[in-house]
């Protein structure tokens, strides 16, 4: 995953009459398929959504979940997924059988049964930024403390809005931007016949908000306490009817919009307010021409609601608790030592086609060990354990890509496959390894050959654009792949990857 430190000019020069040279067509890129997919279908003339939640067991095999109820006999070959999903009503129970394929980042399927068959289509979902929401602000103003309220919403087209209220009046927030769990914009302050600019930073922890508002006349630091934080978050609702208890599913995200899971299919929540403890919000649901809405009023109580929903002249029980989610694993404690000696290579990314590409000719398989030396910022190790399920070992002597890495490997969630270590790559013992990834210069390549060569037979050793001298490759692809995502991986669409198992042939 890395590029040269010693003679970068000419490397370059060659790299680019390579991309010159090529015109191999583009190569059939298997696609990960984990990881939470908003699903659309037409439910009797009316649309409705629903949450596709699939991920890959540590012996490879896949599990998933349509909202809250778990799926059977979940595949996927790399472009058609399958799988069974079982509806249960009172006594009843029949399963419906969806089919469909993933394409350029998108599923379309149909899921069918004896009563008939849908489209079902899919897109990932994107989780809406950490700062959406109401906040209560404080902060001091001179010998003066002060408050004010901010709300950042989203529009349906993606862009933001926002608007900061305080005893001094209202202000229009511009260039708003939300990116993770950060916030920055721009507000115009009138104070009597004044009016100025400043700009605001922050960040978000939790229900917590830190930052600064600042113009060339100071700064000011601003904390914020998010509204409705008791009410954020995952609830199971059982509502007692003459048929028997009916469990359902409401989220509630961070800027108090959120959805009625009931069925398997999720309805957008309306009205939803939060006074004090009191809890209200209503739903409609219909089928064709037929829409009944159905009100909710509780009291929250900590982690649990009680209270009523009420459609036309029916009024039922309802009580409800929070899901706490599971932690994360700790991520591992890894020591930050000064660099022994300087890298022999500079970092470069490598496409994420290209490391999907590696994986798949490295033929990794439940029980691998994968490593990867000169992890750069642990794509190929994080990527290896997403979708393979194995566990796998990122090495680099640079201290900075061992943050990156780390970090990487902590947003993915999957501390418990994935260690990331400061080692210098040549010191390493690697007899452990079913699998070892490289993206280093030939002569480097070369001089881990003794290393190499201890491995265990069958060992797969794959290497982006770099050869290995004097090892005969079972394995040489030209790979042309279009992945503009990263700038630094911007070498043009052609990739080398080669491939040698342990013992190697001698060239």
């Amino acid at each position: 995953m890395r590029h040269e430190t010693r003679h970068t000019a000419g490397h370059r020069a060659w790299v680019i009459l390579v991309l010159l040279a090529a015109a191999a067509p583009p190569a059939l890129v298997a696609q990960e398929i984990g990881g939470e997919w908003e699903l659309t279908m037409d439910f009797g003339g009316r649309p409705m959504l629903a949450t596709l939640t699939l991920s890959r067991s540590a012996d490879g095999t896949l599990a998933g979940q349509w909202g809250s109820t778990n799926l059977s006999n979940v595949k996927f070959d790399g472009q058609k997924l399958t799988f069974v999903r079982t509806i249960k009503f009172g006594d009843q129970e029949f399963s419906m059988n969806y089919t469909g394929a993933l394409k350029d980042g998108k599923l379309t399927g149909l899921l069918s049964s004896e009563r008939g068959e849908w489209a079902v289509n899919g897109a990932r979902r994107r989780p809406k930024p950490g700062a959406l929401g109401q906040w209560d602000l404080s902060y001091r103003l001179g010998d003066r403390d002060l408050t004010a309220k901010l709300a950042v919403s989203q529009k349906p087209d993606g862009t933001l809005d926002g608007k900061w209220t305080s005893q001094f009046g209202e202000s229009a927030l511009s260039n708003i931007k939300c990116q993770d769990n950060t916030i920055s914009f721009t507000r115009k302050v009138k104070f009597n016949d004044n009016e100025f600019e400043m700009t605001f930073d922050g960040a978000v922890q939790g229900d917590k908000l830190t930052g600064a508002s600042k113009n060339e006349r100071g700064e000011l630091a601003i904390t914020g306490q998010r509204v409705g934080a008791a009410l954020i978050g995952k609830w199971e609702l059982t509502t007692v009817s003459d048929r028997g208890p009916r469990t359902s599913t409401l989220i509630v995200d961070g800027d108090l919009t959120g959805r009625y899971e009931t069925f398997g299919g999720e309805i957008p929540i309306q009205n939803l307010t939060l006074e004090g403890n009191q809890v209200s919000f209503q739903v409609t649901m219909g089928f064709g021409d037929q829409v009944r809405e159905t009100r909710f009023k509780g009291t929250l109580e900590g982690q649990t609601f009680k209270g009523q929903s009420s459609a036309g002249d029916s009024t039922r029980d309802v009580t409800g608790k929070k899901l706490v989610p599971v932690p994360a694993p700790v991520q591992q404690e890894v020591v930050i030592k000064p660099m022994a000696r300087q890298p022999d290579v500079i970092y470069v990314p490598t496409p994420k086609a290209v490391v999907e590409k590696m994986l798949e000719l490295a033929e990794v398989k439940p029980g691998d060990v994968v490593y990867d030396l000169g992890c750069g910022d642990g794509r190929i190790v994080v990527t290896a354990a997403k979708r393979y399920g194995v566990r796998a070992y990122g090495y680099d002597i640079n201290p900075e890509r061992v943050k990156e890495s780390l970090e990487n490997v902590r947003e993915n969630g999957v501390e418990h496959l994935v260690s990331i270590d400061q080692e210098d790559i040549f010191t390493l013992d690697l007899s452990k390894a079913n699998v070892i990834t490289l993206y280093l210069l030939p002569s480097l390549n070369v001089k881990l050959m003794p290393q190499l060569a201890k491995c265990k037979p069958g060992t797969r050793i794959v290497s982006h654009d770099f050869d290995m001298r004097g090892a005969k490759p079972v394995v040489r692809l030209e790979l042309n792949v279009n992945d503009d995502s990263d700038e630094n991986t911007n070498y043009g669409p052609s990739h080398t990857i080669y491939k040698w198992v342990v013992p190697w042939e001698e060239e």
